[in-house]
């Protein structure tokens, strides 16, 4: 029987993911805490992971290094509910094989985890989509030549409508240095503020007219 950890605060999505998975014949166990998960990936190290990015939003960033530092053949689905989450995760922790968007259906919760657990990536449909066009927008737009890595993540971020205090609480940095980096994107991108920022993401094709905004 293939097995599962589900890291989902304690409520209905939980009990509702448990019993989706053990009809489809899935061995689900639930963890409360960082601790109790890292214990049951001693106890099954190849198992796939579905983490809800509010198990443990301040320190998640640390379980997961943790996670892939001492269980390597551990398969991770990240469950977030906003796209900027998941831009932010898929570009630092480029091991994460899964993510789940929002809410997700039963044929998407069990194919997805089919499919992590087989060794290949899985994302639901928006995010699939969403990871491509920035993937593109990367690669092809000259807006982004000569920008560094940071200022392009913080580009995306900003764009997407994420505040200065969570960009600098999801990059370890400063308000201050978030700032920084938001008036040197004024300079090199010749705008003066977040909104023409956003407008010229939209204009690019970088983020959807109606893109989230956190």
């Amino acid at each position: 029987m293939k097995k599962v950890i589900v890291a989902i605060p304690k409520g209905v999505q939980r009990r509702g993911v448990i019993a989706e998975l053990t009809t489809h014949h899935w061995q689900a166990s639930e963890v409360n805490n960082n601790n109790e998960l890292l214990a049951a990936l001693n106890e099954t190290p190849k198992a796939v992971v579905i983490i809800s990015i509010h198990f443990d939003r301040r320190r998640m960033q640390g379980l997961l290094r943790s996670i892939y530092r001492q269980h390597t053949r551990a398969k991770v689905i990240l469950w977030t509910n906003s796209l900027a989450c998941a831009l932010d995760y898929k570009t630092r922790h480029p091991l994460i094989p899964g993510y789940f968007y929002r809410f997700v259906e039963t044929d998407e919760l069990i194919r997805g985890c089919n499919v992590v657990a087989l060794g290949q990536r899985f994302s639901s449909p928006y995010l699939t989509a969403s990871f491509k066009r920035f993937r593109q927008y990367s690669e092809e737009s000259c807006i982004t030549i000569g920008l560094s890595n940071r200022e392009r993540q913080i580009f995306q971020l900003v764009s997407l409508g994420v505040s200065v205090k969570e960009i600098a609480e999801r990059l370890v940095i400063s308000n201050k240095t978030v700032n920084t980096f938001r008036y040197r994107l004024y300079e090199k991108l010749q705008v003066d503020s977040d909104v023409q920022l956003a407008h010229l993401a939209i204009k690019s094709g970088l983020v959807e007219p109606q893109g989230e905004v956190i």
